[in-house]
């Protein structure tokens, strides 16, 4: 009988840690864009987003950990929020809409 409580523990920690790698592993996919169309993401599922800003595009990797989206550039890391909704809190608190 003692060893029944541990296989449960044991089994829901499995469970847990799977469902944390999912989450770590979420990836984005569709185009994102401000009110205005000045800037835009594109997001594909392989990890790259490509970045429009004022006639400007450039690729760039970017990982989804939770509600954050983190892009990498040679400048740093730009950090986005996943909002509730689906929008995307983006930079200057511009809120990014995906496109139909």
């Amino acid at each position: 009988m003692n060893r029944l409580p541990s296989r449960h523990l044991l089994l829901t920690l499995a469970a847990v840690g799977t469902l944390l790698l999912a989450a770590c592993g979420k990836k984005l996919d569709g185009t994102y864009t401000d009110s205005m169309g000045i800037m835009e993401f594109t997001f594909a599922s392989n990890g790259k987003v490509v970045q429009s800003q004022l006639g400007m595009r450039v690729e760039l990797p970017y990982e989804v950990d939770g509600k954050d989206v983190r892009i990498q550039s040679p400048q740093g890391t730009l950090l986005l929020t996943l909002n509730n909704d689906g929008t995307i809190q983006g930079p200057m608190g511009m809120t990014l809409k995906r496109k139909p």
